[in-house]
């Protein structure tokens, strides 16, 4: 069996920047500010870090308890948002998810740093929520770190088939924090660059297993660097 483990933003779909809207205005909302910005790197991070980033910024300090509060109240708005700001799949990902779920011995999960309703949400929206096993995938209200997410994944791994090895899973993302949190746990990480943020160089500076421009337009070319070793 091999578990597809995967990204969701930059790497499966485009938002045009609906999270973003959707915690500012959550923000807004319970901090009363106008026109908050971020000053700080978002790219692969977890919904987690990024809320207790923001909370800090604005009182100087945070608790789990406020993090949790402004994280369901960013999931109840980010549907509203998502249809507002007109976001895309990125190329070949229907395909490529369909594809994989007809193969009997390929399961895909999701190792996201959106937590888990947000996550639900996005891939909902895009008409591809039915392809993933959330049982075993790992969220970003795990922990800030995406390390913490991919461990958990492998654990999650682990317990359902004890002979799981390394080689059978792929991390796909679109990130330095997919290819360090794929390291953390001795699997391969395959880059997708189309929805990245970053230039090939500085991906290619933490050695990445793989970067490849899009998915394949064909799933069989996909599934062959799969079973790759």
């Amino acid at each position: 069996m091999y578990y597809i483990c995967w990204d969701i933003d930059g790497t499966l779909l485009l938002t045009n920047y609906a999270g973003v809207a959707a915690m500012k205005e959550t923000i807004q909302d319970q901090y009363g500010l106008d026109h908050f910005e971020f000053t700080y790197g978002m790219a692969g991070r977890t919904d987690t870090y990024i809320a207790r980033k923001a909370i800090e910024g604005i009182q100087g300090h945070c608790t789990p308890d406020e993090v949790t509060a402004m994280l369901s109240a960013y999931g109840k708005k980010l549907s509203a948002s998502l249809v507002e700001k007109h976001g895309h799949l990125l190329p070949h990902v229907k395909e490529t998810l369909a594809y994989f779920d007809q193969a009997p011995d390929c399961t895909s999960v999701l190792l996201t740093g959106n937590c888990e309703p947000a996550a639900h949400a996005k891939l909902s929206y895009f008409g591809i929520d039915q392809y993933f096993d959330y049982d075993l995938s790992a969220f970003g209200e795990i922990s800030e770190l995406r390390d913490d997410l991919s461990r958990a994944l492998l654990q999650k791994l682990q317990k359902k088939d004890p002979g799981v090895t390394p080689d059978q899973l792929l991390v796909i993302g679109d990130t330095p924090h997919d290819i360090t949190c794929a390291q953390a746990v001795g699997v391969r990480s395959l880059i997708v660059q189309k929805g990245s943020s970053y230039a090939r160089d500085r991906l290619e500076a933490f050695h990445p297993w793989k970067i490849i421009p899009e998915l394949p337009a064909r799933p069989e070319a996909l599934r062959a660097i799969v079973e790759e070793v």
